[in-house]
């Protein structure tokens, strides 16, 4: 899996009251938060997970740029620039997704293989589509 999960839970009850998909790619960590009803949205767990991925990429020396993906409203636009996150239109000048492949933490893959079958299902798949073109642009030239 590109990148990781994190879960944050409700202290008594113990079930998820949100979450966080963290992908770090290139020199830009990337983060995407989501809760799980408008009752947990009122906990600001959301400011607890930025600090997390804004403290850890700093300590990244990989990481140069923290990556909050689309707002959604102008509200969270407005907030996210209340908290030093300016809003790019054109991201990809700001974030660098393409000097290297995704950032993995240690032993994070070892036991998983399945997203390494899928990239050599897709590699295959696409070498399988340009062998065919070829050979249908050499039958058209014939």
């Amino acid at each position: 899996m590109a990148g990781s999960i994190r879960e944050y839970r409700d202290a008594e009850t113990d079930t998820v009251i949100g979450f966080a998909h963290e992908v770090a790619k290139g020199r830009t960590s990337r983060g995407q938060w989501f809760y799980c009803d408008d009752d947990a949205a009122k906990r600001y767990v959301w400011f607890h997970s930025v600090r997390d991925l804004v403290k850890r990429s700093i300590d990244d020396d990989r990481i140069d740029v923290v990556d909050l993906g689309p707002s959604g409203s102008d509200a969270f636009t407005e907030l996210k620039e209340k908290y030093g996150f300016k809003s790019i239109t054109d991201w990809p000048s700001a974030c660098d997704y393409t000097s290297s492949g995704f950032i993995y933490e240690d032993d994070q893959n070892e036991v998983e293989s399945m997203g390494d079958d899928m990239i050599r299902m897709i590699e295959q798949l696409m070498e399988r589509q340009q062998a065919r073109e070829a050979s249908r642009k050499d039958d058209e030239e014939e």
